[in-house]
């Protein structure tokens, strides 16, 4: 039920006021050059009524809630599907690492910032769905109000944008000599994404040419057997991916966890500093951590155990060597682990008491020559 311009509407009126049959207006509208849909949407205009006046046909038109649901939805499922490519993209990254990539694995961060955005997208996308769902089993032309035939459009034209760059790269890496298994794969996930949505509005839209008017009730052509199954296959896509990366990025528990040793290791390096200045200062090594206290420039602002409240130990040995010791939740992660140049060793420990043992920088002698 396309909207016709309103000098077609006019023209028709006229037409209708004079008694002309339906189909003489029709093939008139056409010969003047105008297509077989308009002239079917100026026709449609009016409903069929044995009144010598035309009577004109309630238009479907978008009020507020309709604008609201619609917009929901559809940023919704913008959200949906950038988050799951990123997901995809982050697994095919690990599975296929680049030779120029400096990162040991996947981002857990990015992963659990879509994991996160899916979980939150997916069941407002899915009430939107069921509100609009619902309006349309009331009322069947409210599925194709002018806001959604709106946004039908411009995601139509997006995903088109999207899949011909997709394409252009494509074979821009090809004619290179760079396609590689890594780029096929994460433009087949850019081509799958956006071609679904692709299909999905452009099935809408399609049904709007076939729509048939009688008695004054719009009624709207079923939609293909193949949606069905592409709503479900997106929506599992979605969900699979969600947890996939919610049990790649770890339990909260266990980010916790990381976190809380992160800041163990934190306060064991401030210590190690705040010592090593004072040994500088003073020429000795402080009897214990109260002794930092007493100079602003040796202050220490945590001393304690962020989960237990236990004072972290420190252990004077000679005149430059000392330990520090704390406990930790679970063993150091690979991707935190320093160099074994690194002097003082915080970043690599396993689960459970760690003691690390550190030297002071000696402080070089006094030179005999005045």
């Amino acid at each position: 039920m396309a909207s016709a311009p309103e000098v077609l509407v006019e023209f028709v009126k006229a037409c209708l006021e004079r008694g002309m049959p339906r189909a003489d207006i029709g093939r008139a509208i056409e010969s003047g050059g105008w297509s077989p849909r308009e002239a079917k949407g100026a026709l449609d205009a009016f409903a069929d009524s044995l009144l010598p006046v035309p009577v004109p046909r309630k238009r479907v038109s978008s009020s507020p809630r309709d604008a609201f649901v619609h917009l929901l939805g559809m940023a919704m499922l913008y959200t949906a599907a950038f988050a799951t490519g990123t997901i995809l993209f982050q697994f095919v990254d690990r599975w296929l690492p680049a030779a120029t990539d400096d990162s040991l694995g996947i981002s857990s961060g990015s992963l659990r910032a879509a994991a996160a955005a899916l979980l939150v997208s997916l069941p407002i996308l899915g009430l939107a769905h069921r509100t609009i769902g619902r309006d349309a089993s009331r009322d069947p032309a409210l599925r194709l109000t002018p806001i959604y035939r709106t946004l039908a459009y411009l995601t139509l034209l997006i995903t088109s944008l999207v899949m011909a760059g997709d394409l252009i790269a494509a074979v821009v890496c090809f004619l290179s000599g760079e396609l590689t298994v890594r780029f096929i794969l994460k433009a087949l996930i850019i081509l799958l994404l956006s071609g679904g949505i692709y299909l999905w509005f452009s099935s809408d839209v399609g049904r709007e040419e076939r729509i048939t008017t009688t008695t004054g009730t719009a009624t709207i052509p079923p939609p293909p057997p193949w949606r069905d199954w592409l709503h479900r296959i997106g929506a599992a896509v979605a969900i699979v991916s969600m947890l996939a990366a919610l049990y790649a990025a770890g339990s909260p528990f266990r980010q916790r966890q990381l976190r809380l040793d992160a800041r163990r290791i934190g306060d064991l390096r401030a210590i190690q500093q705040n010592v090593e200045t004072y040994f500088e200062r003073e020429g000795v090594m402080p009897v214990t951590l109260e002794a930092l206290a007493d100079n602003p420039a040796t202050f220490l602002q945590n001393t304690t155990d962020p989960a237990t409240g236990q004072p972290y130990r420190y252990e004077r040995i000679d005149a430059d060597t000392y330990t520090l010791t704390a406990t930790f939740d679970l063993p150091s992660p690979p991707e935190q682990e320093q160099p074994t140049w690194n002097r003082d060793g915080f970043f690599k420990h396993s689960v459970g008491e760690q003691s690390f043992r550190l030297s002071a920088p000696k402080q070089p002698k006094p030179s005999s020559v005045p």
